[in-house]
């Protein structure tokens, strides 16, 4: 089954992406138009009469990790479930599940109501009942007869559902409920709520399988800015020593959430090396430096021997002046009196954690496709492409800093992909509108707005579909860019079908015609990805040259460079090329050049 997860943030803006025109509303509605395409499978092949039970499914087996198999088990949901949808039992708890999944997008935005809490409890109830419930299922009816076989007075209420939380009434009736039940029986009930933003955080979580929990031994530290238990912080410094020996063991995941790996011996990091190996300015290192900014979901302080216990931790902020620092260790420079500013930030919150990630990266010019490094397709599309045997660069410069590590093995230059170019291929194959963006300008493409979306339906199966399709209109161009530059090379016009025959006036007057060519990759391959009839790539990369000269050459105005970035070309020739039922749809006056 496939998963996916990170960080998405998006303003609430409709925004129009992909041929089938499909419209979304925000980061919820992204999550659910994704997840409800793997629920319709889970639903199909599992024969299940709606997407709810799809979802409680997939929410079990993701997150209870219960096998598929044994879920059937779990599932109580349908005919004479009682206002159950699952039950599961572990060390002597019941656990009882709802589970609402919206059957549209505009639903989620509703909340748990009053109604929805009382089923449950009336579920329960007859679970509980003395008496066999009139009406119920052959998986209700055993776990009603496994109650009464065993002693279990403590019972979990798990409200799972894609909407917004609970109404304050619903909240109201769910605690009166408890509290009668537990007055009259004992019996403890604690109860869960997971809403959209909670279900969205647990997808996100999901991701991070790189459990990196490291010990930070310090100088000095101390509790500093806290809100409440949404976020605490400490300040303090620590030895360079004690920094590179906290991290060393997980050098190629501990910037997992970082926009940025090394980026190189630049100015910057050449003055971090120098000042940390220098007999005289080392001490003043502590002055001259920024720090290193660790968050993690728990820190424990142990002030007897000054080390901190960090779970789940990353550095969001020092990759380039711990990889300079270990650059002088491992060259015996790096004084012992260099000491480092550190920050720890503790919170769980996932969002809070990127937005800490983006704004403590803001201090120099940071291109908005690095933040996508974090984004949930990505990180997942980066795992499929693993398994493909191709190496995502997720991360700016991420291939050359884990190889230098030795953490990964190393790729043919074809295997390895920029996350960048990636995207733009992926767009201009799969998304009509926004197709010449991605020609005309990459800070457009990936305006943060609008580039989740935008690649909300990205996976591995499609970028290397839509690459592969593009390496072999590069071939193309770049015969085509070898016959400009020798005095008479045929290869691109013996491609196209000319007669190698003519003249060296007509030779020249053809290969001025598909000037546009030199520049029209994207062009070119949005016009395939219109054309839905079966031939070869060859034969319609033929086809689509012939249209896109025609439309180009039409506008006496407009340079054919122009022409291949234009939002007119690229509608113009989505239309005519949606419309071809065959290779031989195109008139044949359109394929010769005089």
């Amino acid at each position: 089954m496939s998963f996916f997860y990170g960080i998405i943030s998006m303003s609430e803006k409709t925004v129009y992406g992909g041929n089938n025109m499909e419209q979304s509303f925000g980061k919820f509605q992204v999550y659910y138009n994704r997840l409800s395409e793997e629920l319709k499978k889970i639903k199909s092949n599992n024969s299940y009469t709606n997407l709810s039970k799809a979802f409680a499914h997939w929410y079990l087996n993701n997150f209870f990790k219960i096998e598929s198999n044994d879920i059937g088990e779990s599932i109580i949901d349908g005919y004479g479930d009682n206002g159950i949808d699952a039950i599961l039992i572990e060390n002597s708890t019941i656990k009882i599940f709802q589970f609402k999944y919206p059957d549209k997008s505009s639903n989620i935005n509703k909340k748990i109501d009053e109604t929805t809490i009382l089923k449950l409890i009336n579920g329960y109830n007859k679970l509980t009942s003395l008496r066999k419930p009139r009406r119920a299922n052959d998986n209700f009816l055993n776990y009603f007869e496994r109650i009464k076989e065993e002693s279990i007075f403590n019972y979990e209420f798990y409200f799972v559902s894609f909407t917004d939380v609970m109404t304050e009434n619903a909240i109201d009736a769910l605690e009166t409920e408890i509290n009668k039940i537990y007055s009259m029986t004992g019996n403890k009930i604690s109860y869960f709520v997971f809403d959209k933003k909670k279900i969205c955080e647990k997808m996100d979580r999901a991701q991070k399988n790189n459990i990196i929990n490291i010990e930070l031994k310090y100088g000095n530290l101390q509790q500093s800015y806290n809100i409440d238990d949404e976020i605490k912080s400490w300040v303090g410094f620590a030895t360079a020593e004690d920094v590179l020996s906290s991290v060393e063991d997980v050098l190629d995941v501990i910037f997992d959430e970082n926009i940025r790996n090394y980026e190189g011996d630049n100015f910057v990091n050449t003055g971090i090396y120098s000042t940390a190996t220098s007999e005289v300015e080392s001490k003043y290192f502590y002055f001259y430096h920024n720090g290193i900014v660790f968050i993690c979901d728990n820190c424990k302080v142990s002030m007897g021997n000054h080390s901190s216990f960090l779970e789940m931790a990353a550095v969001v902020n020092g990759c380039q002046s711990i990889v300079s620092l270990k650059r002088a260790k491992d060259s015996n420079k790096l004084q012992k009196d260099t000491f480092v500013p550190i920050r720890i930030i503790e919170t769980k919150d996932l969002d809070i954690r990127s937005k800490i990630t983006e704004y403590l990266n803001s201090q120099t010019k940071i291109r908005d496709s690095y933040f996508l490094s974090n984004n949930t397709f990505i990180r997942e599309l980066q795992n499929e492409l693993f398994n493909e045997g191709y190496f995502l660069e997720r991360l700016s410069n991420e291939y050359a800093f884990k190889k230098g590590l030795s953490k990964i093995k190393e790729y043919p230059k074809e295997k390895i992909l920029q996350l960048e170019k990636t995207i733009q291929i992926f767009v201009a194959y799969y998304n009509n509108s926004y197709a010449s963006i991605a020609k005309r300008g990459k800070n457009e493409l990936f305006n943060r707005e609008i580039i989740d979306d935008l690649i909300a339906t990205i996976s591995a199966q499609k970028v290397l579909e839509s690459q592969s399709i593009y390496l072999k209109v590069c071939k193309i161009i770049t015969k085509y860019r070898r016959c400009r530059r020798s005095d008479r090379n045929n290869e691109f016009i013996l491609f196209l079908g000319f007669d190698e025959s003519i003249s060296d006036e007509d030779y020249n007057k053809v290969m001025d015609s598909y000037l546009f060519v030199n520049t029209a990759d994207l062009l070119l391959l949005n016009a395939i990805s219109n054309m839905h009839y079966k031939d070869s790539i060859e034969n319609k990369i033929k086809v689509a040259i012939e249209i896109c000269k025609e439309e180009i050459n039409k506008e006496s105005k407009m340079s054919p460079s122009s022409g291949t970035k234009s939002a007119l070309i690229f509608e113009r020739v989505q239309k005519r090329c949606s419309k071809l039922k065959s290779k031989n749809s195109l008139k044949e006056s359109e394929l010769v050049v005089c």
